[in-house]
């Protein structure tokens, strides 16, 4: 090869090597400074979601590093101050864990946040008679009570007595708003019970605790049905008493289904349309009177009823040796019936 080729060979060989140095120290320089620029900071992060209420352990979260710019405010980033925390609301996966949706440390639950919407809280005072003996705790569901008292100056000529709602959610029992988990917690009679309520329902209790006397009375949780709301007054305690059912205290299967059948009969008999009373024809043969009976529907003669004369016309014999009557065959007396109905010709259409 030539020494001129040589020459410029080495020659393009350096140039290239100084651009690529050059290429890679200007890709470095940027890189470093994009690192310098984005500053991360490590938060907890839930790994899967986590339910209202539910006790926040490390299992649930983990450490990720947050770009810092990009990090909600009141994102928790020590693990001391979750352990044993619960959320206010439900915590989807890969959510920051934030202050603001964590209740207090040792609180179990938020009873303001709570209550759902278009209810109100209304609380009553109430003693071992008004509360069940202590047995009231949240959840249960309770009918209330009222009684009044004779008050002339007022309108109220006599004691009288009603259930005013039914079928009310127990919220809170003093301070308490949900049952311990162990299910073992000691029974004591409330000072306090808090309902929840419609605003109108709220407005009748109001008025009712001004009135009289409010009780509450328990039912079974899976009870939905609206009992008796009679007004009841002193009168009604001197009327006949009524008795108590084994059969209903029990629930036994075979009384609920006799309910279902004679419920289901009811109901069959009222869907179908009532029925038409039959036609009537009085029938006045000589001295003799009787009654045909037709069905209302089809027009053909009733039999069983022909043979029974009206109760307030009899039908009357025929004398003895009288022809027969007009129409009938030779030997038969007017109240007989003829001899095939079934061809009655007469149409009702």
């Amino acid at each position: 090869m030539r020494p001129k080729s040589l020459l410029l060979l080495a020659l393009a060989l350096g140039c290239g090597l100084v651009a690529s140095i050059g290429i890679s120290q200007v890709m470095d320089r940027n890189a470093n400074r994009g690192k310098a620029t984005l500053e991360t900071v490590p938060i907890y992060v839930a790994m899967h979601n986590i339910n209202i209420g539910d006790p926040i352990d490390a299992s649930m979260v983990s450490l990720q590093e947050w770009p810092k710019d990009k990090i909600p405010p009141g994102a928790i980033s020590q693990l001391e101050e979750l352990e044993g925390r619960r959320p206010r609301a439900a915590i989807i996966q890969g959510e920051p864990l934030l202050e603001l949706k964590l209740l207090a440390p040792g609180e179990v639950s938020d009873p303001i946040r709570s209550i759902p919407k278009g209810y109100r809280l209304k609380t009553i005072r109430v003693d071992a008679e008004k509360s069940a003996a202590g047995l009231l705790g949240p959840g249960d569901r309770v009918d209330i009570q009222l009684f009044v008292r004779r008050d002339a100056r007022n309108g109220i000529e006599s004691a009288k007595s009603k259930v005013i709602l039914q079928n009310i959610r127990v919220f809170a029992v003093d301070q308490t708003v949900q049952r311990s988990p162990e299910g073992g917690e000691e029974r004591t009679i409330a000072k306090t019970v808090s309902l929840l309520l419609t605003p109108e329902q709220a407005n009748k209790l109001t008025l009712a605790e001004h009135l009289g006397e409010v009780s509450l009375s328990p039912r079974h949780p899976d009870d939905e049905e609206t009992a008796d709301s009679s007004e009841y007054s002193a009168d009604d305690l001197l009327a006949d008493g009524e008795k108590g059912s084994r059969d209903k205290e029990q629930d036994k299967a075979d009384s609920e289904a006799g309910k279902t059948d004679g419920g289901l009969l009811n109901a069959i008999r009222q869907s179908l349309p009532p029925l038409k009373p039959p036609f009537i024809m009085e029938i006045v043969e000589a001295e003799a009177v009787r009654e045909m009976h037709f069905d209302a529907e089809t027009g053909k003669p009733i039999r069983d009823a022909q043979a029974a004369a009206s109760p307030s016309k009899p039908a009357a014999s025929q004398p003895a040796g009288a022809p027969p009557a007009p129409g009938l065959p030779d030997g038969m007396t007017g109240d007989q019936a003829p001899p095939s109905l079934d061809n009655f010709p007469i149409k009702f259409d």
